[in-house]
């Protein structure tokens, strides 16, 4: 179904208006953004490593009578994805997890996310890989559940950000979406419009390639 993992998108959500967040307050920390949407790629991330899906479909009930199956329930869908990176900024890492910054460089190793993000992440079709699937999730919570430092020896022991994202329907929208370029209706424009409503989506509509390729991409510095 899927092959490999390019990059991927992610911008903070406001709980109440479903619009992105902009400005300072967004993801990427800055006056003039107007996007407020952060592109995970080679040159910002190191690139992606995966983005694990599970729990899209609802559990399945057997309705027995007459001694036979004659129905099948489906439960409703909990969908989670695991989003992994060689290395997020770290301004960029603390606000997907809602971690308060403490103004001394620091921030709290812990505690209840209520920030809200959006994510939208790009694969390519099982056998062509020039033919971009994109899927992700309109509103989700992020955790980093455990980091496991251990000590350097022949090898070097690196740890990745793993994002847990659990998903929360948008509305009426649902969870989230999966887009294929090959239909006729399909625009970047419209999927980032989709995806990250009320956000100025001009500049990742327009950009072909990502970084690894010599394309435009957000970078937030680490201080």
């Amino acid at each position: 179904m899927s092959l490999g993992i390019n990059r991927g998108w992610v911008a903070i959500i406001d709980d109440n208006t479903n619009k992105i967040v902009t400005g300072i307050d967004g993801i990427n920390g800055r006056q003039d953004d107007k996007s407020g949407i952060f592109q995970a790629d080679v040159r910002s991330v190191m690139g992606l490593v995966g983005f694990n899906l599970t729990n899209m479909a609802g559990s399945q009930t057997d309705i027995f009578g007459s001694n036979r199956v004659v129905a099948v329930s489906t439960g409703k869908a909990s969908p989670q994805g695991v989003l992994t990176a060689n290395a997020f900024p770290h301004a960029v890492l603390n606000k997907l997890l809602g971690r308060k910054e403490k103004g001394n460089g620091g921030f709290e190793a812990a505690g209840t996310n209520n920030t809200h993000v959006t994510i939208l992440v790009e694969s390519a079709e099982s056998f062509d890989i020039e033919e971009p699937l994109y899927v992700g999730f309109y509103k989700a919570i992020g955790q980093d559940q455990a980091q496991n430092m251990q000590t350097n020896n022949a090898t070097e022991q690196r740890q990745t950000d793993d994002i847990t994202f659990k998903a929360i329907e948008r509305g009426d929208d649902g969870f989230g979406a999966w887009y294929y370029p090959d239909y006729a209706a399909f625009t970047k424009e419209r999927m980032f419009q989709d995806f990250f409503p009320g956000a100025d989506v001009t500049e990742f509509a327009n950009a072909g390639e990502d970084a690894a390729k010599g394309g435009n991409t957000k970078v937030v510095p680490q201080d």
